[in-house]
């Protein structure tokens, strides 16, 4: 799915995804939200995979992206348009 379809709004320290294919709304925790704006800012530098997201995940957020709540996270983003299959 098109990034282009989807609005992210920042809501205090949360986010809001808008799906616009959809009209289905996404309320992010702030957690959450911290790496959809990683993701946002890698999309702005054009495609990426997993391993750059997962590296970006490393070294820009010291967290570990093979985690299973990182992994849920990811599957969420994925099922929700934010990252690509």
């Amino acid at each position: 799915m098109s990034l282009a379809l989807l609005d992210v709004r920042r809501l205090g320290d949360a986010a809001v995804v808008f799906d616009g294919r959809t009209w289905q709304t996404h309320l992010l925790p702030p957690a959450a939200a911290v790496v959809a704006d990683l993701i946002e800012e890698l999309n702005e530098q054009g495609p990426f995979t997993q391993e750059q997201l997962e590296s970006a995940v490393r070294v820009d957020l010291e967290l570990d992206p093979g985690t299973p709540e990182m992994r849920d996270l990811f599957r969420m983003f994925k099922d929700i348009g934010l990252l690509g299959e």
